[in-house]
């Protein structure tokens, strides 16, 4: 077909547009060439194009006249313009390769070439067949997914954040890629833990490999065996062809199982013997298989505290945990509030295709007053029903009702008992919550990002509590602490209420609350002059006076 081809080519050669009157054979291959999906051209013994079919013209966008006579290196995008690159290598030898050809436009496609040398009666090569194929879609996806596995893994598997406690985990995590050890993350649902599983891989030799991953908690019980090491045909009810298990997919990779935790305890020694081996046999099979796999577990549990009860194998516990690495909550990297609640906002800004609502630090104080018991994974959906709401508007978020500081929850815990009750707490707690949100807004009232604004109160009444309660900056006092200290020291609870209410009515008098609150506290004074020998080793900063002077006080009085 070949000789008949050249002589073809031959022809066209002599004049592209000509008729001619051409044998059947001839009219056979030629009707051949030009019904094929792929552009074909026949070069001859000097590199020069004898004959192009007519996808080739549509390809490069050259008409015949122009391409007959031309080497190959016409259509290079490339400085490679004097070397033919179809005759490269050896002469008798097929070859393929890639190269980005230049349109007669100016536009560039990646093309595919496979070329075959022909030869003539004698078995001399007198030329090549090229075929041509577009791939510019393939190497437009090569190049995308290129782009995005660099991105990815320069931001270190989109873990945003650069508190210290996320530092610690990216230094964990840059420490233990490059080796070949079992990882334990550990940590509470929402935090993260398959966002560092897949850096660590993506950080390994093992990157061109696939991550399978495995979500324990979602397996049935009997169907574990056969998720993890496969089944063949026939082996159960059901098993109606062979599968491929999770170990063997994850050959040369890595297999992330998350919510280990959750493993049968009559499957983690089968477990125990793939992490030790490599060796497995898929259920209803006899055959061993051998396998290399690189494993990452996750769980939120106390693994340690489980194989002590019982419930986990303690030496499968000491191969998971080679290298724990243990990854924060949210409470505990505040610092990353704000990048975190940027990051969301944009995307889900454009997953909804809503205009991006602007995020102001009155947004992130509100955000960080939150205890996030749902960690990252709860900001997320919190910011997205946010800009859901918002509308392109005012974003606004829609916090549930939580108690973050555990010293109220403590507080409110022990009233359930057979305590003392007393509504004093109330003004203690007050003045611990106005310190608390000028101490966030650095002692700043008004504004959208002042401590009013935060307390959602008008400033002018921030301004009355703080006069009231005596908040000043850089001075902590606690009324009845010093109250309670006393009556603690005398072991009389009479002193304890009675010294509460004379620092208070003290405050009041220090700034100008209280015009007459020199007589009341004289008034207090009077009736605690039958135990003031039991509080001579006290003091009380507000008043300035010293235990030694009641009596004198109380004279006077």
């Amino acid at each position: 077909m070949l000789s008949r081809v050249n002589s073809l080519a031959e022809m066209q050669t002599a004049d592209a547009n000509r008729p001619e009157v051409l044998s059947g054979s001839e009219a056979f291959y030629r009707t051949a060439l030009e019904s094929l999906s792929e552009g074909v051209m026949i070069l001859d013994s000097d590199c020069r194009i004898i004959y192009a079919n007519r996808l080739v013209h549509e390809i490069t966008g050259y008409s015949p006249e122009e391409l007959l006579g031309q080497t190959p290196s016409l259509l290079r995008a490339d400085s490679e313009s004097t070397a033919c690159t179809a005759s490269k290598g050896p002469a008798d030898e097929p070859k393929s390769f890639e190269f980005e050809m230049k349109r007669k436009d100016g536009r560039l496609h990646w093309m595919h070439v496979k070329t075959t040398p022909y030869r003539n009666d004698g078995g001399e090569v007198v030329g090549r067949v090229v075929a041509l194929s577009c791939i510019a879609k393939q190497k437009n996806l090569e190049f995308e997914n290129e782009f995005l596995q660099d991105e990815f893994r320069a931001s270190l598997g989109n873990i945003i954040g650069h508190s210290p406690a996320l530092q610690k985990v990216l230094a964990q995590i840059a420490t233990v890629a490059p080796t070949e050890a079992n990882v334990l993350i550990l940590g509470e649902s929402g935090t993260g833990k398959e966002l560092v599983a897949r850096a660590i891989h993506d950080l390994s030799a093992r990157k061109d490999r696939p991550l399978v991953r495995v979500n324990c908690a979602s397996i049935p019980k009997e169907l574990f065996e056969s998720e993890f090491f496969g089944h063949v045909r026939g082996a159960f009810t059901g098993a109606i062809k062979d599968r491929v298990g999770r170990f063997e997919l994850a050959d040369n990779g890595t297999l992330f199982l998350d919510e280990i935790g959750e493993i049968p305890l009559d499957l983690q020694s089968k477990l125990l013997r793939v992490l030790q081996e490599g060796q497995f046999e898929r259920v209803g099979d006899e055959r061993t298989r051998t396998v290399k796999v690189r494993l990452i577990t996750a769980t939120n549990r106390d693994l340690l505290a489980e194989a002590k009860a019982g419930r986990f194998r303690l030496d499968l516990y000491y191969r998971l945990s080679v290298f724990p690495i243990e990854v924060p909550s949210l409470r505990e990297r505040l610092e990353d509030m704000e990048a975190l609640a940027d990051h969301f906002i944009k995307q889900a800004s454009r997953r909804l295709g809503v205009p991006r609502p602007r995020l102001t630090k009155l947004h992130v104080q509100e955000l960080q007053s939150y205890d996030w018991p749902g960690n990252v994974r709860e900001l997320q959906n919190i910011i997205e029903r946010g800009v859901i709401l918002a509308k392109g508007g005012k974003l606004q978020f829609d916090l549930p009702r939580r108690v973050r500081i555990e010293g109220l929850a403590a507080t409110a815990s022990s009233l359930d008992g057979n305590g003392k009750l007393s509504l004093d707490e109330l003004a203690v707690r007050e003045r611990e919550i106005v310190e608390a949100a000028l101490r966030r807004t650095h002692w700043k009232i008004y504004g959208a990002d002042g401590a009013a604004a935060l307390l959602r109160i008008q400033p002018t009444t921030l301004v009355s509590k703080m006069k009231r309660l005596n908040v000043q900056k850089g001075k902590r006092l606690s009324f009845l602490s010093t109250g309670q200290a006393v009556g603690s020291a005398t072991g009389s609870p009479i002193i304890q209420s009675k010294l509460a209410q004379l620092l208070c009515l003290s405050a009041e008098l220090q700034t100008g609350c209280l015009w007459s609150g020199r007589w009341k506290v004289l008034k207090v004074l009077l009736n605690l002059t039958p135990v003031i020998d039991g509080i001579h080793r006290c003091s009380f900063p507000p008043l300035q006076i010293s235990a030694r002077r009641f009596p004198t006080l109380c004279r006077r009085a």
